[in-house]
Order: C-alpha cells, then sequence, then structure tokens
C-alpha cells in the first residue's frame, strides 16, 4: 500500500521513537482518519506509569538528596516512584521490580556507605535472576580519591553480570 520511500521513512520514525510517541502517533493517524471518514474515533488508550524503585545509600546525605530531588521530579512528571533507603531495602524485591535506580556513594577506601552495604553484600554474595530488571546507577565519589565512584561501580557491574538491563549508562558525579 505505501511506496517503497513511505515505508523506509515510516520505518525510520517507528525506530526512533519512545512508546510515548509510538502512542501519540497512533492517536494522531487515528484522528486523522476518523476527519476523513464517518468511522468512530479510536479509543484512547491509557498506559499505566512504569513501577520504579528509586534506592539510595548515602554516608553524609548527598545520595538522599539526589535521590528526593530526582523522586520530586519523577513524580511531577507523573511517573510512579518508591524511594528508599538501601538500609531499609528488602532484598528480596530485587528479582520483582521493573525499573530499579541506585544513587550510591562511595566511603572511604572505595566502600559502600553503611547504610548500602547489606545491599551491595547482598549483591556480590548471591546468585540472582534479574532478567527482567530494567535499571540505572548514579554513583557519587570524590574526584581526589583513587577508587573515585567504586562502590556504584561495582553495583552496575553486578547487576549487569545478573542479566539486568541498563537503561541509562553508569553515571558517575563527583561532590561538586
Amino acid at each position: 500500500m505505501l511506496s517503497d520511500e513511505k515505508k523506509k521513512r515510516a520505518d525510520e520514525l517507528a525506530q526512533s521513537s519512545t512508546r510515548e510517541e509510538l502512542i501519540w502517533l497512533s492517536g494522531y493517524f487515528a484522528g486523522l482518519l476518523g476527519d476523513k471518514t464517518a468511522a468512530a474515533p479510536a479509543p484512547t488508550v491509557k498506559t499505566a506509569s512504569p513501577k520504579i524503585t528509586l534506592a539510595y545509600g548515602s554516608e553524609t546525605g548527598n545520595s538522599k538528596r539526589l535521590a528526593t530531588n530526582f523522586a520530586a521530579t519523577a513524580k511531577q512528571k507523573g511517573l510512579s516512584v518508591k524511594l528508599v533507603s538501601l538500609d531499609q531495602y528488602k532484598l528480596a524485591d530485587l528479582p520483582k521490580e521493573e525499573y530499579f535506580i541506585g544513587v550510591i556513594s562511595t566511603h572511604g577506601d572505595g566502600e559502600p556507605p553503611a547504610a548500602a552495604r547489606k545491599f551491595y553484600d547482598h549483591l556480590h554474595s548471591s546468585e540472582l535472576h534479574l532478567q527482567n530488571l530494567k535499571y540505572g546507577i548514579m554513583a557519587l565519589g570524590d574526584t581526589s580519591y583513587p577508587l573515585f565512584c567504586k562502590a556504584g561501580e561495582d553495583v552496575d557491574l553486578q547487576l549487569s553480570s545478573y542479566g539486568a538491563q541498563r537503561i541509562a549508562p553508569l553515571q558517575m558525579c563527583d561532590t561538586d
């Protein structure tokens, strides 16, 4: 029905679009079709927002502050966010998570903060199956230390080794 050129352009648009953009385009084209025919407009499809767990491990409060700000912004955009400190996080929930965002400080000589120790140790001592988990890690550290952001790097690598899907590259941030 479409010329090869139009099909190619449609395929390029579809491949470069997010799920939300594709839903919008679907409604847009359905609306155009509705204007040209007597057919009823396509029903609006409401999609549930993904459930995001935003967990932080902080020694001085920097990770908590960033995670809290991120959660507030995400909620303003209509996303469903659960904010939790890693020392309060239920480790058994990790394989059940849909989206997991971690904000983790590095303390001392490349160590996780005390609040993240249990989570960190669990990742390094358990055999987890996390193929359904989509995640991102923001690592905080101080570039004046040789093991800058090491705790966050370790968590990122462990999640990936268990089959979790990284949705954003590891972000390594200096204290400034």
